[in-house]
């Protein structure tokens, strides 16, 4: 077993600026941190209801790197936002649906 007992914390962070403009007051940042180990808590109730959603849109993105601002799509980042939204939550109670059927089948 080549694990020594440690666990390690993993930070991403990311930020978006923007150039004068409609975009500007968007600007913002995110952040994650995960705790990586044998063992490590996740704070899920029940695991198996979770939903996830991942798509590849063009709505931000830097297509030349020598230029500090990207090219922002606004409405259609809206339309994604909704979308995954949407998804999500329809995945989710479907999940929920499925887990408690199974519950009141056993």
């Amino acid at each position: 077993d080549a694990w020594d007992g440690r666990y390690a914390i993993v930070v991403a962070v990311d930020i978006a600026t923007y150039a004068r403009g409609p975009a500007r007051p968007t600007c913002g940042a995110g952040a994650v941190a995960v705790l990586v180990g044998r063992n490590a808590c996740l704070a899920l109730v029940d695991p198996r209801e979770r939903a996830t959603h991942a798509s590849n849109v063009y709505d931000f993105f830097k297509p030349d790197h020598s230029v500090e601002y990207p090219v922002v799509d606004g409405a259609l980042s809206q339309v994604c936002y909704y979308r995954a939204l949407e998804d999500c939550y329809t995945k989710f109670c479907n999940k929920v649906d499925a887990l408690n059927g199974a519950d009141q089948s056993s």
